[in-house]
């Protein structure tokens, strides 16, 4: 079995636990970050095969998670990217699809999202 490679990004620790928790399985192996600044270092010297980011890592009124999919499409396209947000909108949802993000959720999602990035790379 080819083992998956899952980087998730938030700066909420307990998000963060809750991701790891729905997403580790036989054959899946996530690790988890807390900022930007990290998370652009991991994607840039790591093998991912998915990157599950929040759009504001700040807890300010930024969009991180934009850059952050930049970063990850500009490195391989073939890396799916999922933007998770509590702060969403159509135009969110639009300017992520333009710069590469193949999912978009809104917060609260179900663990059916996360199954469909899970599929996605399987």
């Amino acid at each position: 079995m080819n083992t998956k490679k899952i980087l998730v990004v938030d700066d909420e620790p307990a998000i963060l636990m809750a991701f790891k928790k729905l997403l580790v399985r036989p054959g899946i192996v996530v690790e988890t970050s807390e900022s930007l600044e990290s998370a652009k270092e991991m994607v840039m010297s790591g093998s991912y095969d998915a990157v599950i980011a929040d759009l504001r890592l700040s807890g300010t009124m930024d969009q991180e998670g934009f850059e952050l999919i930049k970063i990850t499409k500009a490195k391989s396209m073939a890396i799916k990217v999922a933007l998770i947000t509590a702060y969403g909108s159509h135009g969110i949802e639009l300017l992520a699809r333009k710069l590469g993000a193949d999912f978009y959720f809104e917060k609260p999602f179900s663990a059916s999202n996360l199954e469909q990035i899970i599929q996605s790379i399987q």
